[in-house]
């Protein structure tokens, strides 16, 4: 057994890797091999890599290793081979050297690792390196500052910039900073292409066929195969093309860095940006850079656009990284460091310094390492496609060949016992199996997806992956974001909320803050001095920025700023002098009349010092502003974000006794509240640049609140409506408020009239002083918003009975009814995960709205979907939602960015989420398509397969003709017109079947085997107990031998036609041949009509004009050739003529009764899924989605007043342990107690005793 080792232990890029080396032996059986398989074992070895290896090479250590065996530990168990090599041990550890606070996971302590003292072993997988480290004997990425230097030691080493040599010793490591997207020549790809096992096939069935004679059909063939390989490649290569063009520009750009000469001088230059190292230092030049590489921002600011990541077109600000000694042991990363970070790919539009400093930024990761290098990444290297329907059709395949080896082994026995001779034997036997399985299937069965994408196409619908076509028709549940997507995008700006005034000396015990009157947006100037710090605050924070005189920046805070009239100015050189020699924006009241605002008077400047910037993750923005002609050192706070956040970081006594019910009563409205605070700041600036940012964000003082309004989209509610009509769950994830998110998904029609939400919360010990364990609670949100909107009590909300710690038994009586929904929040998800796991499955399940959702919360959320078995649609405007749009089965991005490259489909913003109905059709409508067609060819060459092993038992052959006039004239024709059914504009509520293995795909095929199997025996029975057959060849038989061979009675009205001057190369002009040819070819179009069913996902056959006018004239054209043909073309197809008019007549008979019940078939039993439901549901029920039985059983478990409840613990493990009882999930809807007519809330809550530290 060789060395095994894990990388990315417990991750889910986990690998198992082991070591192999070569041998002497192993070289010589590796010649030997391909020399005995004529070259066809390196055919195998290629299609499978970990075979060349396992066979070829022996287990070692990994000191002695060549080769590394890659597993990975995930569902789809890929398999890698890479070739290791040895580095320096000194080159390994050059980062440790520099950046001593590195963790161990990164550390390569330099022990000898390959026999060779000094030496590091490393291998290349997917274009990252991983190198060896001895320390916990495994292999790690080569990881670049992110993660690995302190704050400390990033200031410390970028003073001056590096010296050359530590230039190129960096580069040999980390090799060129190049994001490399190689696209292949034509030429490449088609061999590529051609290598696959189907096309393989296809070449040797051509080889067959041309050995055999059949060298039209095999050309027709092979041009048809390399036409589609073609028509496959453009595809991947414009994929490849596009990406190549997006980083093409990143890869040769002249990039100003700073460095050191041998004699410590720093000087300014610039370099290529493939030589850009981690660590080197980045001048910012004042008209801005795009980025070649990710670095981190040590002085001055930035206003950057990252549409290339964040699908968003508004410019985003960044600070310089935080100097202050709280910070200077803190780790960067450049996840939680975000703000700080300039990112690869992104653009500096303008830059902001203080008294001539340089805007400088330390690299910190390069090539694929980068945020635009990691997301070229996932594109090249996706995980392949879980697609059950391509797995399946390689066990169908797998079947056919079964039957196709029988075929053989009967074919050969046959043709031995006449005396055939060994090469015929040979290639007649190998002719069966290319009829058994055939050669178009790929094809055939990609056809539906090429219409569907065109089809998409002309909708302003892009996509990169079309495998995802027909997992689209496959999808139950449509996760969408909010803002953007079911809202516009811009806000309105509603009303303010302002508090009273009050200073901090005030005596909160006899004096309680209140709300003052609301301020509507016109408003705001009249009844707020220009002092007033509400209005100070929402003209000061933000990052709102003039680029070419045009005010730029986040919609909301444009809004706002709008509101207030003031004016945003751009300094100007000397004019840093009035604040403090800070070249720092400033915001100052308009002059204007339309502001209704004073005279612009100095005093009310504000000159914005440091920005502390919005992230999802913290909910909050601050600016630290100082007034122009305030005292230097006098400077002012300002915070902006959800009201929980800002809130928790104000002084209690500020916040307004009916804050909680003011709240809940905006938001129930659907509006987006956003909260105002302040507090006086003492500090210079160069502190200001220093502080921590928790330092500025406490003991702060509540200004008030101000509502937006988020308006729908003017398609979104029949988008919803669509949907749920068609039993496709929906469900909201964004990063607002609950409460708005809630009465949004109300507005749009994703929670009904009736519908109960049930609210779940989440309390821990280290947020509560009262709590002992963290503690789940359920509430139902709408009583809570009824009760807050009819103001019951003197702060508004009605105090709700809470039942604590108390056993669901308790809650049995007065359970309600009606259907329910959980909705929560992202911070009580994130707890639910981590301390109470066992409710996750029942989360996901009825959740309906998941409110303050981070990007990553987004994506464990389609996880945990994809992990109860639903297929999900996740559609996004791309911002914060990449993730969740690479990880969805069906991700659509409505944005137009490059950051849309991420998302299998690309929808114009003007589709808004009608796209997500329109992909989830033309899915549908692939989707059935490409089962039809698998079913389709799967019986043509069935049906194939007996009649020429039936013709074989009688020594006879279909001619070259007979088989081109099927495979060309008949089977092509119908493969291309029937997959051109369009699909029903109508979303239906029953779905596709989502197996080729499935129940009614086995019926159906199975009965249409033995259907044309006993038809076709029952047509050659016929034909040879006919009176006038003889199975003489047609040279030798003439007027007198035909009549002397005739059992006939002379009222028999036979008519012989004389056809000894036809050539009969292959003994094929034989009664039942050309009788069989004609009937199959009645039973081909009646398996392509059954098969084209499938009304509720696509249009009748008839509105496929296409493919009816085909039918019509392919009928025809066979009945003529029954009845009508002239002998010419009889004899040109090699067809010997029927001599009796009533034999002709039971080939119509024998054609119509294979159509009628086949047909009728699928029509009663096929195509009604109340028969495969009550199967499913009484027979097997292991196909049924996991999702689908909790629901199920949850039904189940239900009673006519309300819904059983067990004890928590039961139910808990029966959740996980049993399908049959579901009432744990039912355990998470609190009951009512009725007293007379009221209603009073019960919070139902569960401890648990799972704590981290």
């Amino acid at each position: 057994m060789g060395e095994t080792c894990k990388i990315d232990e417990d991750l889910p890029s986990e690998l198992i890797c082991t070591g192999y080396k070569d041998s002497f032996w192993t070289k010589f059986l590796r010649m030997l091999f391909v020399i005995c398989t004529g070259g066809m074992g390196l055919l195998i070895f290629y299609w499978k890599p970990d075979w060349r290896l396992k066979f070829f090479c022996v287990p070692s250590t990994f000191s002695c290793a060549t080769h590394v065996l890659l597993e990975s530990t995930d569902t789809y168990k890929q398999k890698f081979v890479s070739r290791v090599f040895a580095m320096a041990t000194e080159q390994a550890i050059l980062l440790e050297t520099c950046y001593g606070s590195s963790s161990s996971d990164n550390r390569h302590d330099g022990s000898p690792t390959n026999g060779e003292h000094g030496r590091t072993l490393y291998f290349y997988h997917h274009s990252l390196r991983f190198l060896w480290n001895s320390e916990s004997r495994t292999f790690v990425e080569l990881g670049s500052l992110d993660k690995r230097a302190s704050i400390e030691e990033i200031f410390k080493h970028s003073t001056c910039g590096l010296m050359k040599t530590e230039t190129e010793n960096r580069l040999s490591l980390f090799g060129p900073n190049l994001i490399n997207v190689e696209v292949p020549s034509w030429l490449k790809l088609l061999v590529t292409e051609i290598l696959n096992p189907f096309y393989v096939f296809q070449l040797v069935s051509m080889v067959i066929w041309i050995m055999y004679g059949y060298w039209l059909y095999a050309i027709v063939i092979i041009v048809s195969a390399i036409v589609s390989a073609i028509v496959s490649l453009f595809e991947v290569r414009r994929t490849l093309v596009k990406l190549h063009d997006m980083v093409a520009h990143h890869n040769k750009t002249n990039t100003p860095i700073l460095r050191c000469t041998n004699d410590g001088q720093t000087i300014s230059e610039e370099i290529c940006s493939e030589d850009i190292v981690p660590g080197d230092v980045i001048r910012i030049p004042p008209e801005g850079i795009e980025l070649p590489c990710d670095a981190v921002l040590i002085s001055g600011v930035c206003i950057v656009n990252e549409s290339m990541l964040t699908g968003e077109s508004v410019p985003v600000t960044k600070t310089p990284l935080p100097a202050g000694e709280s910070s200077q042991s803190e780790i960067y990363s450049t996840q939680n460091h975000k703000r700080h970070t300039l990112f690869c790919g992104t653009k500096v539009i303008q830059t902001r310094y203080y008294s001539g400093e340089r805007v400088k930024a330390v690299v910190v990761r390069t090539g694929f390492q980068t945020a635009k290098g990691q997301l070229v990444h996932s594109i090249l290297y996706q995980k392949p496609l879980n697609m059950k329907l391509l797995r399946d059709a390689y066990l169908f395949v797998g079947v056919l060949c079964g039957i196709s080896f029988v075929g053989f082994i009967y074919s050969a026995v046959i043709m031995v016992h006449n005396g055939e001779e060994t090469k015929e034997v040979i290639l007649r036997a190998f002719d069966i199996i290319t009829i058994a399985i055939p050669p178009a299937l790929p094809v055939a069965m990609t056809i539906g997806i090429v219409y569907a994408q065109r089809r998409l196409s002309a909708q302003n619908i892009n996509c990169i992956s079309s495998g995802r076509i027909n997992i689209s028709g496959q999808v139950d549940v449509a996760a969408f974001d909010k803002t953007g997507t079911l809202t516009v995008e811009g806000l309105e700006f509603y009303e303010a909320l302002p508090t009273a005034k009050l200073d901090t000396n005030h005596n909160p015990s006899t004096t309680k803050n209140t709300f003052n009157k609301a301020i509507s947006q016109g408003d705001i100037c009249t009844y707020l001095e220009q002092t007033d710090h509400m209005l100070r605050g929402i003209a000061s924070c933000h990052t709102l920025t003039r680029v070419d005189g045009k005010l730029q920046g986040d919609p909301m805070d444009m809004i706002l700023f709008e509101a207030t009239g003031w004016n945003i100015i751009e300094p100007e050189d000397g004019e840093e002098s009035q604040f403090d020699k800070i070249q720092c924006t400033y915001v100052t009241p308009a002059s204007n009349v339309m502001a209704r605002c004073d005279v612009n008077s100095s005093p009310n400047e504000l000159g914005i010092v440091r920005h502390f910037t919005f992230e999802s993750q913290l909910q909050r923005a601050s600016v630290i502003v100082h007034p122009n002609g305030a005292p230097k050192g006098e400077m002012v706070v300002y915070t902006k974000g959800s009201p929980e956040k800002v809130t928790s970081f104000c002084l209690p006594h500020t916040i307004p006794e009916d804050f909680a019910s003011s709240l809940k009563l905006y938001t129930q409205q659907g509006y987006r509240m956003i909260a105002m605070a302040y507090k006086p700041l003492k500090t210079n600036w160069r502190k200001a640049q220093k502080v921590a940012r928790a330092a500025v964000e406490k003991d702060l003082i509540f200004l008030g609140l101000i509502a937006l309004k988020n308006k729908l989209k003017p398609d979104s509610k029949a988008g919803i409506k669509e949907l749920m009509e068609a039993d496709i769950r929906t469900l909201m994830v964004t990063g607002d408020n609950l409460l708005t998110a809630l009465s949004v998904a109300r507005e749009v029609g994703m929670i009904h009239a009736q519908d109960d939400v049930i609210l779940a919360e989440t309390q821990l010990p280290q947020d509560h002083e009262d709590v002992t364990k963290p503690t789940l609670t359920f509430t139902y949100t709408n009583d809570i918003e009824t009760a807050n909107s009819e103001k019951t009590n003197s702060n508004g909300s009605a105090p709700p009975t809470i039942l604590k710690n108390g056993s669901l038994k308790d809650l049995e009586d007065g359970l309600r009814a009606k259907n329910w929904h959980l909705a929560v929040s992202g911070y009580d998800f994130t707890n639910i995960k981590t301390y109470f796991p066992e409710w996750l499955e029942t989360l996901a399940l009825k959740g309906v709205v998941f409110a303050r959702m981070s990007p990553d919360q987004k994506t464990e959320l389609v996880e945990e979907l994809d992990d109860i078995g639903y297929h999900v649609c996740m559609c996004g405007d791309g911002a914060n939602d990449c993730g969740a749009l690479k990880r969805a089965h069906v991700g659509i991005s409505l944005s137009e960015y490059e950051a849309s490259v991420a998302a299998p489909f690309t929808s114009s913003l003007q589709n808004g989420i009608k796209c997500v109905p329109l992909v989830i059709r033309e899915g549908r409508a692939a989707l059935v398509t490409s089962f039809g067609m698998f079913k389709f060819m799967a019986m043509y060459s069935l049906i194939q397969f007996i009649t020429i092993t039936i013709l074989y038992s009688n020594e006879t052959l279909l001619s070259d003709i007979g088989f081109m006039y099927i495979d060309l004239l008949v089977i092509d024709v119908v493969a291309l017109t029937m997959s051109r059914n369009y699909p029903c504009k109508k979303l239906d509520r029953r779905k596709p079947a989502n197996s080729l293995i499935s129940a009614e795909m086995l019926t159906s095929l199975g009965f249409n085997l033995l259907l044309q199997l006993a038809i076709q025996l029952v047509a050659n029975f016929y034909i040879l107990s006919r009176c006038w057959y003889n199975a003489l060849p047609i040279g030798e038989v003439n007027a007198t031998v035909f009549y002397e061979h005739s059992t006939c009675k002379p009222e028999y009205n036979v008519t012989f036609v004389d056809q000894r001057h036809v050539e009969d190369e292959y003994d094929a002009m034989e009664y039942s041949s050309g009788y069989l040819l004609l009937l199959s070819v009645f039973m081909y179009l009646s398996v392509s009509i059954s098969f084209s069913q499938s009304h509720p996902f696509r249009t009748h056959i008839y509105k496929n004009k296409g493919y009816f006018i085909s039918l019509i004239f392919l009928y025809a054209f066979n009945i003529f050739n029954i009845f009508w043909a002239p002998d010419s073309l009889l004899n040109w197809a090699q067809i010997r003529i029927i001599p009796e008019e009533a034999s002709k007549y039971y080939i119509m008979i024998f054609g119509g009764i294979h159509f009628v019940c086949s047909l009728a078939f699928e029509m009663s039993v096929i195509e009604q899924p109340a028969v495969w439901n009550f199967f499913r549901r009484s027979v097997y029920s292991g196909s049924i989605p996991k999702f689908q039985q909790m629901l199920a059983a949850l039904d189940g478990c239900s009673a006519k007043t309300g819904l059983q409840v067990c004890d928590p613990t039961d139910s808990i493990n029966s959740v996980i342990e049993s399908k049959v009882c579901m009432t744990d999930i039912s355990v998470s809807i609190p009951s009512i107690e009725r007293h007379g007519s009221e209603q009073n809330i019960l919070q139902t809550n569960f401890s648990s005793d799972k704590m981290t530290s």
